[in-house]
């Protein structure tokens, strides 16, 4: 959520403050003088009076006039904060009633107006005008107090390889990641993010491109260069901190919902949809290779856990991962 700078709120006061005092003063003096020794021109002032008392005047209804915007604007009477109004609506996330952000059962949160590190709590709904005529539903996977990092709901992409040529992971995700950065390219009321793969840390995780298990990030099996998009993946690194490991069930349930049979392992919506030829929708690629497997990439399974696969599989998709200010 962006701000109006604490300065200049505060010099803003002290303007409309020495305002005043200069008007007080000015009565004060003008009742200790002959009004016929005092001259007064109003020709350079910016004000309609044409004499001194008139002037007087103007100038405090001017003054009490932009206090009292300035009060209702910034209740506070220190700090304005001007809220994203792209968030449309939150909601508290409860796996047993509200996963989707569309249950009757789902209670709206306005955590996302505090400014405090982690006011929403991972998982949280957020329903997000991405732009003009779109809106999308998101998790929160991350709060840092200004911005927050968004999961979309479902995927973005369908049935998509993470890396396809050569059947090599040391490339990184360079078939699945431009066909991510291309849908959301439209969503221009989402931030833009420079990141490198192999040095950027995403949400106080490691920075590396290799993992050997869902706890085991310590190596860079690709690099990428620099690059500004819309939207990225999910790392290994973030899914962990959320809970995933290799064990069916262990991701939130928001995080495997929306995908073939998601409904057998905690969630509540199963998506099949597909494309390019594939027979389901079982999961989403994240930005993690896998060290063991030079063929592999890691995934958010339908099952409720993270799964190594074969990078050129196109039974799974990608998720939208974007930046969004409160």
């Amino acid at each position: 959520m962006k701000k109006i700078k604490d300065l200049v709120n505060k010099n803003y006061k002290v303007v409309i403050g020495i305002i005043i005092g200069i008007t007080i003063s000015i009565g004060i003096g003008v009742s200790a003088v002959a009004t016929k020794d005092v001259v007064y021109d109003n020709s350079k002032s910016g004000l309609t009076s044409t004499n001194l008392q008139g002037a007087i005047d103007e100038l405090n209804t001017k003054a009490t006039t932009k206090i009292n915007e300035a009060k209702n604007e910034c209740p506070d009477g220190y700090r304005c904060i001007k809220k994203n109004t792209n968030i449309l609506a939150a909601y508290t996330y409860k796996s047993s009633s509200c996963v989707t952000g569309e249950e009757s059962a789902c209670v709206q949160t306005s955590c996302y107006e505090n400014q405090a590190s982690g006011s929403c709590p991972a998982g949280t709904i957020i329903k997000y005008k991405v732009n003009d005529s779109t809106t999308k539903y998101f998790h929160v996977l991350h709060d840092d107090g200004e911005t927050m990092t968004l999961q979309q709901r479902e995927n973005t992409v369908y049935n998509t390889a993470w890396y396809s040529s050569d059947h090599y992971n040391s490339n990184g995700p360079t078939t699945i990641l431009p066909v991510l950065e291309s849908a959301t390219n439209g969503w221009t009321n989402v931030n833009n993010q420079t990141y490198t793969m192999g040095t950027t840390n995403f949400n106080n995780t490691n920075a590396y491109t290799g993992c050997s298990s869902y706890f085991n990030c310590y190596t860079n099996t690709y690099t990428l260069g620099q690059r500004t998009a819309k939207a990225r993946m999910i790392t290994m690194q973030e899914a962990y901190a959320l809970g995933c490991t290799e064990s069916s069930q262990s991701c939130p349930n928001f995080m495997n919902n929306y995908l073939f049979n998601s409904t057998s392992n905690g969630g509540t919506v199963v998506d099949d949809t597909t494309a390019n030829g594939a027979s389901h929708n079982y999961g989403y690629w994240t930005m993690s290779a896998c060290t063991s497997n030079a063929y592999g990439a890691w995934l958010v399974y339908f099952s409720g856990n993270v799964y190594n696969h074969s990078s050129p599989s196109t039974s799974n998709g990608a998720r939208a991962v974007v930046v969004v200010s409160k």
